[in-house]
């Protein structure tokens, strides 16, 4: 996953509100929520669209850090 500008010391929290980005460039949502899959030590971003995305699967995608 590429990350925009800005520090990259955060936080898990700081993801939420987060603009979600596919590799070609659309929106695919905002982060509305983190969880925890135990079983397959993952995270999973759950979007405003209410979609799930394993962190591992977002590695050519674009985040996007909302102001507070």
């Amino acid at each position: 996953m590429k990350i925009s500008e800005g520090p990259l010391d955060l936080p898990i929290e700081a993801l939420v509100g987060a603009i979600i980005t596919s590799d070609d460039g659309t929106e695919i949502g905002a982060v509305a929520d983190i969880r925890v899959d135990i079983t397959n030590h993952e995270f999973i971003l759950v979007l405003d669209t209410g979609d799930g995305l394993r962190w591992s699967d977002l590695k050519d995608y674009m985040i996007t850090f909302q102001g507070p």
